[in-house]
């Protein structure tokens, strides 16, 4: 049996338990120290993460050679890189992370950096927020010395914006140059010293001015007594000699007295283009051809580079960019000019207003990009189910899109509608939110179709095929609606 502690003893006893609650508490501690130190570490390995993550994606942007800047859904400035601030140098120093798109085009404007704005900066500023608001078709902006920049926003999820602006200084200025050019080339061809070369009966040169040796690369030695299709480029080479048989018979002469483009050949073998004139000169004792000369192939050459640089401009202004469609004006031209053709022949016309089935939906749930893939899908299945080349697909606007079919009645119509939907089923694009319960994106199709008759217009027409399309919503979506064919009151 164990004795009972005395008094003496008590002290002790609790200097040990005191001592044991301290190592405890003590233990506690240090254990509370290693998790708030581990703790701290992952903070700052998130935070290092974060900054190198931040790193890359400001390196990223700085590697672009367009302008690329990031506004939120306050439309307050996120991000931007250098090749942005290059374009607006005096106002930029004064940009600032947080501050609003607005502040930011006014410093631009206050600056004389857009030179559209200057003399009208509130006019231009309320037109350019309405844009930035509603982002369309990429733009040309003008800025000082004779600069441009191609401008293209669109909305993010999230709603803020994303800003790409391309240097196209170049190209728009090549195309004033060229037009340019082209009036001063005729000048410059017309005074400057021409090629002339002559020729005997047998088409063997006998002489040579300083010009034509410039032009063909030869000294004057090369050239005399050698026949002149040496100087020629197919097919005038192979043919020249039988030419030359016709003429003495009697039976040619093309070529006299007239200017006429021509395939010429440098020493070197490079192609030209020249402008030739003959004249005959005869004499008691031979026939000799006289051969005048001008050099066109830098006129044909810039008239190539113009002819691009045309198509380019005008493919920008026609052209849908996402999906590479046509886009509404040049529907709007086209729609204009199949109704006039239509009152004048009495053809039947065809529109189809299509609408992608719950695309916020699709776009909410799988994302913009994924948004902007389906709209292209879509886009290649209507070209594709009206590929005639007087039918016209072109993008209306946001997920709507038109088909324009001239010389094609209500049947015709169905059958490109029902062509239209069964591609697109075809692809089995999933749309797992659609409330119509298939699982896929789906198709609806207001069509309009008759004869075009005075009185009416192109625009009641379009308002038809609305009406038509509102109709085949209403009905349940993933239809096709044909809206009352018009008739003369």
């Amino acid at each position: 049996m164990t004795p009972a502690a005395t008094p003496a003893d008590l002290p002790a006893s609790l200097a040990w338990w005191l001592l044991l609650a301290l190592l405890l508490a003590l233990g506690w501690l240090a254990h509370g120290w290693r998790r708030a130190r581990d703790a701290q570490r992952q903070c700052e390995a998130l935070a290092r993460t974060a900054r190198a993550e931040r790193a890359e994606l400001i390196e990223g942007i700085e590697t672009l050679s367009e302008a690329y800047s990031m506004f939120d859904a306050d439309d307050r400035l996120l991000i931007y890189n250098q090749a942005f601030a290059r374009l607006y140098p005096a106002s930029a120093p004064h940009w600032r992370p947080g501050m609003r798109y607005e502040d930011l085009l006014r410093g631009i404007i206050a600056a004389g950096e857009v030179t559209p704005a200057i003399g009208q900066e509130e006019a231009w500023l309320a037109e350019r927020m309405q844009m930035h608001r509603a982002p369309g078709e990429p733009w040309l902006q003008e800025l000082p010395g004779n600069r441009w920049v191609r401008i293209y926003e669109r909305k993010t999820a999230s709603g803020g914006t994303i800003g790409i602006r391309a240097d196209v200084t170049e190209l728009v200025r090549t195309q004033q140059a060229l037009q340019t050019s082209q009036a001063q080339l005729r000048a410059i061809i017309s005074t400057a010293g021409v090629a002339i070369v002559t020729t005997d009966a047998e088409g063997r040169m006998r002489s040579a001015n300083p010009a034509a040796l410039r032009l063909f690369g030869y000294e004057l030695d090369e050239m005399l007594g050698q026949d002149v299709a040496m100087l020629m480029d197919e097919p005038e080479r192979s043919t020249h000699g039988h030419y030359l048989l016709r003429f003495r018979q009697g039976q040619g002469g093309q070529l006299m007295g007239r200017a006429r483009e021509f395939n010429a050949l440098h020493k070197s073998g490079r192609p030209l283009t020249v402008q030739l004139s003959v004249s005959e000169v005869r004499s008691e004792a031979e026939q000799l051809f006289v051969a005048v000369i001008s050099d066109l192939t830098e006129r044909k050459r810039f008239e190539i580079e113009l002819q691009h640089a045309n198509e380019q401009l005008l493919r920008l202004s026609t052209t849908d960019a996402l999906t590479e469609l046509a886009n509404r004006r040049l529907l709007m031209q086209r729609l204009e000019d199949e109704w006039r053709r239509g009152l004048r022949t009495g053809a039947p016309l065809s529109l189809l207003l299509v609408d992608v089935d719950y695309f916020k939906l699709y776009n909410d749930h799988y994302g913009h990009q994924a948004g902007d893939d389906a709209l292209v899908a879509v886009a290649s299945v209507l070209r594709n189910s009206a590929n005639r080349p007087a039918d016209l697909v072109a993008r209306y606007g946001g997920e709507e899109f038109v088909l324009l079919l001239a010389q094609t009645d209500t049947e015709g119509a169905r059958a490109v509608a029902t062509r239209c939907r069964e591609l697109l089923a075809g692809l089995a694009l999933a749309h797992e939110l659609s409330p119509l319960g298939g699982g896929l994106l789906t198709l609806s199709i207001g069509m309009v179709s008759g004869v075009p008759y005075r009185g009416s217009s192109a625009s009641q027409w379009l308002a038809q095929a609305d009406l038509a399309l509102y109709q085949a919503k209403s009905q349940g979506r993933d239809r096709a609606v044909v809206a009352p064919v018009f008739s003369e009151a």
